[in-house]
């Protein structure tokens, strides 16, 4: 099994009425919502720090780190209407940990005793950390974004080493706001693999998932070229029992291609509410995050249809049923983790999923995708050991598969459900260990 490395995201609070901390915390924890923090003006200020021109004992030399900064900062203001307004420093140090920065939002891997203490709990577990200031309205004043300087990073898939533009584009989310995603073809995902974890190079998290893009412009607004948003969805879970469905994981699918679009998370009362989806029709689905009291297998919600400004509304109380499947992994080479696998579009590859009662004899593997199929009769059991069970099969991608992250839906003969939520992410860089399936006329 693949262990992935965590990246830490630190608030702290600059409240209206004197000063508080809120401390350190790890965002998108099991309960916690997508927060509202944002910058005041779409125009947002950064500054380079000077350890960004010289070569850094922990990025591969020769790598073009100012090349990585600006892409990352031009790939989410493609995705929304923001603007980076960059500047270079020669400040080394992010702002010490207090109530208040210093008012200058910096993007630094300088290894310095300051920027390392932030690392010192956790040295081999965090690649990276941004440390957001806030006022008590949730308006972002500054962030600052530093490497951990005990690992290491480069931008050409050096084994072992963390992708320097997966890394970055990760923590500018951050700083625009975004917590972390559930969903494990984000951006936002909370872990990441180092080049070389499944044999692949770490390039996939470069590309925003459709959610990020979602989610950003829910925050600030969509890009002047987004002619078709943005409208929005709201919903409300109840359970089979009548109380509020709360803290159910909920994805939104496009209707005909079965690419995700969004996901959220159901507050105390059963609802969600998301933003910046673009015109069209979408499905739901649902997933409870952890056992319930009741059995709710994952399941489809309902179909909405969204027009630009306005708002499509659903309530839908959720079916009970077995609970007697569990995938909590997916794989490849061999190999499982809870990271997403990248593939391409017009290949076939093998596929790996590990979980609880997962049995090539009883469990179906299925998309809602039209471009992704399982081939026939590749349904297969593995020994990992006594922990869990674990199936492989052969997956294939057709030529039309568009760019984006898809589900994986596992069934058992009962009737239990359980999905990897977009666990397969297609991109246009190469995984080159595809399958040769010779084709019957």
């Amino acid at each position: 099994m693949v262990y992935l490395v965590r990246i830490v995201l630190v608030f702290a609070l600059i409240a209206s009425q004197g000063f508080a901390a809120l401390g350190d915390a790890i965002a998108g924890g099991p309960e916690r919502s997508e927060p509202s923090f944002k910058w005041r003006t779409r125009s947002i200020p950064i500054a380079f720090s000077a350890s960004l021109l010289r070569q850094s004992p922990n990025i591969k030399y020769g790598s073009d780190v100012i090349g990585v900064v600006l892409r990352s900062l031009r790939t989410w203001e493609a995705a929304a209407g923001i603007e980076f307004k960059e500047t270079y420093t020669d400040k080394q140090n992010v702002s010490p940990q207090g109530i208040a920065g210093d008012g200058v939002s910096l993007i630094t891997f300088a290894p310095t005793a300051e920027n390392a203490i932030l690392f010192a709990k956790n040295p081999e577990d965090v690649a990276a950390t941004t440390r957001v200031f806030f006022d008590g309205r949730g308006r972002i004043t500054e962030a600052d974004i530093v490497l951990n300087p005990y690992q290491q990073f480069s931008t050409d898939g050096t084994f072992g080493t963390f992708d320097l533009q997966s890394t970055l584009t990760h923590e500018i989310g951050h700083l625009l706001g975004l917590a972390h995603s559930p969903m494990r073809g984000s951006s936002m995902h909370e872990s990441f693999a180092k080049n070389g974890v499944f044999g692949l190079q770490g390039f996939s998290l470069r590309t925003l998932a459709e959610s990020d893009r979602t989610t950003i412009r829910a925050k600030y607004g969509p890009a002047e070229s987004d002619l078709d948003c943005c409208g929005s969805i709201s919903a409300k879970l109840v359970r089979p029992d009548g109380r509020s469905a709360s803290g159910a994981d909920v994805w939104i699918e496009d209707a005909e291609t079965g690419r995700i679009h969004a996901q959220a998370t159901t507050n105390a009362d059963g609802s969600l509410q998301v933003g910046g989806l673009d015109s069209g029709s979408y499905t739901l689905f649902s997933q409870r995050k952890s056992r319930a009291r009741n059995s709710i297998p994952a399941q489809e919600i309902g179909n909405v249809t969204v027009e630009a400004g306005e708002t499509a509304a659903l309530t839908k109380r959720l079916i009970s049923g077995p609970d007697d499947i569990d995938v909590k992994y997916i794989g490849f080479n061999g190999q499982i983790s809870g990271s997403v696998i990248p593939v391409n579009a017009g290949k076939t590859y093998t596929i790996y999923l590990g979980g609880k009662n997962l049995s090539a004899k009883t469990s179906s593997i299925s998309f809602s995708s039209p471009h992704l199929t399982v081939v026939p009769n590749s349904l297969t059991t593995h020994d990992f050991g006594d922990d869990f069970s674990v199936i492989s099969f052969e997956m294939s991608s057709d030529s039309k598969t568009s760019v984006g992250e898809y589900s994986v839906f596992v069934d058992s003969p009962r009737g239990g459900r359980s999905v990897v939520v977009g666990g397969i992410a297609v991109r246009t860089f190469i995984n080159p260990y595809s399958n040769f399936v010779l084709e019957a006329n």
